[in-house]
């Protein structure tokens, strides 16, 4: 079975970094800095289902001004099969008000991840606070195939942000399912955030057969990043899942990122 999910794109698991660089939230130093983390995440998956976990190595380097560069290798436990693969991405200032972000991944021989994806994403900043984004991302999948739109709007506000994703898919074979995302983050100290996720939306699967099911999937998470030193941080998030009649997942995950 290969998963086109609603969630894939629509934010609630993916941090805005990259936005805040064009916003008013707390600023980065200006030399160049290089951050590597570690985590594990695991989801509880009831109705049957094998628990999922993962593991990842983040990697990014940059400083104002200049092209951030971005990456990691990852490893995903699904359905009692594992999955391994790659990602690398760039952030590409153009002007002041203007990132040009793009992003591909693939996996090795599998069996629920994609196996290969693209994404092009173009952030702005507006008026007022604001910072407008958009987004095409192509997914080919060995029995499906998605191409999904996303645009979304933030809005920086003292130590505070808060962000809509309106994304549209289309999945072949299959429909256009539709996902909302919102996002409320607070900065604190230097460059530790606290923030909320959550996600509503439609998913539908392809199986090797031909057969679409379609279900609703709404999810919900907390997460944040406390620098407790000028090189250490800890992320964290916990997080639920349910999608529809078919299972719900309960997920926590822990990393440990170094900068220097």
């Amino acid at each position: 079975m290969r998963r086109c999910c609603f969630c894939q794109g629509c934010g609630w698991l993916v941090g805005s970094w990259l936005a805040a660089c064009l916003s008013a939230a707390p600023a980065f130093a200006e030399e160049r800095r290089t951050e590597v983390e570690i985590s594990q995440r695991y989801e509880w998956v009831d109705s049957g289902f094998a628990d999922w976990q993962a593991q990842r190595l983040d990697w990014q380097t940059g400083q104002p001004g200049a092209i951030t560069w971005y990456g990691a290798a990852l490893r995903e436990r699904r359905y009692a099969l594992w999955d391994q693969g790659v990602e690398l991405g760039a952030a590409v200032p153009l002007g002041d008000d203007w990132v040009l972000q793009p992003e591909v991944g693939s996996a090795f021989s599998p069996d629920f991840l994609p196996d290969w994806y693209a994404d092009l994403r173009l952030q702005s900043r507006l008026t007022a606070g604001f910072v407008g984004s958009t987004s095409l991302r192509h997914t080919e999948y060995v029995d499906s195939r998605v191409d999904r739109l996303a645009l979304g709007i933030e809005r920086y506000w003292g130590a505070w942000r808060m962000a809509y994703t309106l994304n549209v898919s289309d999945v072949q074979g299959a429909g256009t399912p539709v996902g909302h995302a919102v996002a409320l983050d607070h900065y604190y100290g230097e460059r530790s955030v606290v923030g909320l996720r959550a996600g509503l939306g439609r998913e539908e699967e392809v199986v090797r057969d031909g057969e679409v099911t379609v279900s609703s999937v709404a999810a919900f998470a907390v997460r944040g990043r406390h620098w407790f030193h000028p090189e250490w941080a800890i992320n964290w998030e916990l997080g639920a899942l349910s999608q529809g009649d078919i299972h719900d997942r309960y997920g926590m995950q822990l990393g440990l990122r170094h900068a220097f």
